[in-house]
């Protein structure tokens, strides 16, 4: 199942994906910028969480070897977002059983530090209501 929504509509470009790490890039334009054209905090949060839950999951709706969901996350911002890409690199820190805890470091297409974050994540059971995709159900007709 490719990206959809708002995951589709960011554009991410999936470098890297296993279980424990991961590298996200998100291409900027005018619709991710803020009024200062640097990238809305909130476009850097989205990839951060983006990149941290597909660290978390081993994948994304693809590949993921389980489904996880975020539970908490933080980010600090350390320096406007410039450039033309973001870059987000994941690990996990530690995993037990159910959970996980993730750190990200976002850095711009110029080298530059922009943001880091870190989550908490729960592995989660399928729901009734889950597209047969998320259930690991065969391709729904």
């Amino acid at each position: 199942m490719p990206d959809v929504g708002f995951r589709k509509w960011l554009n991410l470009d999936y470098a890297v994906m296993r279980a424990g790490h991961a590298v996200v890039k998100m291409p900027l334009g005018p619709d991710t910028r803020n009024v200062r054209h640097v990238a809305h905090g909130g476009i850097v949060d989205a990839l951060i969480d983006i990149a941290m839950g597909t660290a978390a999951s081993g994948g994304n709706y693809d590949t993921r070897l389980k489904t996880v969901v975020t539970l908490e996350m933080k980010v600090n911002y350390l320096a406007p977002a410039r450039g033309d890409m973001l870059i987000a690199t994941a690990d996990t820190v530690r995993e037990g059983s159910r959970t996980a805890v993730v750190r990200c470091d976002v850095v711009t297409d110029r080298g530059e530090l922009c943001a880091t974050g870190l989550g908490t994540f729960i592995a989660r059971h399928p729901h009734p209501n889950d597209p047969g995709q998320c259930r690991g159900d065969a391709e729904e007709a």
